[in-house]
């Protein structure tokens, strides 16, 4: 019977456990896309980035980061600063001085081509500080949102329409595709060849019998 009593409290303790679990964090399908403050975080440090899988289903990922070094989360910009007040921790901020970061806030990656990562702009002892991060895998930066979108198309200078080899990657695997909207514009699109098969840079199309040299 005291057996029984045991199982009964540690289950107990259990389903609370859960209960408290599922209630904690940031519940992205009703936040909706965007970065936002752990609500159990008492550092203001910790923040969670919602990215939208599906528009039209509400269906939501999220993923958790902290703020760089010194830095807070402000929850009213949404970015990581060193001027926002958590309980005692204040700073005085200074204009910027670096060339890739002019603003607080998140920015294109000028040595990402492919919008995989992105920079976090930190102000630290008056001097504003670049702080690559990468996007989850499978999402891009928007420049746009400021945020790691899975929908968003790379944009890239395609000199014609077609498929052409990617050569920052290895393998002869993967390629782009420069497709010609109507008002003449062209978007790159990136692609990996199926199963077994390569580019061919010279066809043009994915291949077996293509032998790859890279």
């Amino acid at each position: 019977m005291e057996g029984k009593l045991y199982i009964a409290t540690f289950l107990v303790i259990c389903l609370v456990w859960q209960a408290q679990a599922q209630t904690q964090g940031v519940n992205c399908a009703q936040t909706g896309a965007g970065r936002f403050p752990d609500p159990t975080d008492t550092t203001c440090k910790n923040y969670t980035l919602c990215v939208s899988l599906n528009n039209a289903t509400n269906q939501y990922i999220s993923y958790n980061y902290v703020c760089p070094t010194t830095s807070l989360f402000n929850p009213l910009t949404r970015l990581c600063t060193t001027n926002y007040v958590c309980n005692t921790t204040t700073t005085n901020p200074v204009p910027p001085t670096t060339t890739v970061c002019t603003v607080e806030g998140f920015t294109a990656n000028p040595n990402s081509a492919d919008c995989t990562s992105f920079i976090q702009c930190v102000l630290q002892n008056g001097v504003l500080t670049p702080f690559p991060q990468t996007c989850p895998q499978g999402t891009f930066y928007d420049p746009a949102t400021t945020l790691c979108e899975g929908n968003y198309v790379c944009p890239v200078t395609c000199a014609a329409a077609g498929r052409f080899p990617d050569t920052s990657t290895t393998g002869c695997r993967n390629y782009f595709l420069c497709a010609a909207a109507a008002n003449g514009t062209l978007t790159r699109y990136q692609y990996t060849c199926p199963g077994t098969s390569v580019f061919n840079p010279n066809t043009g199309i994915c291949t077996t019998t293509y032998t790859c040299t890279s």
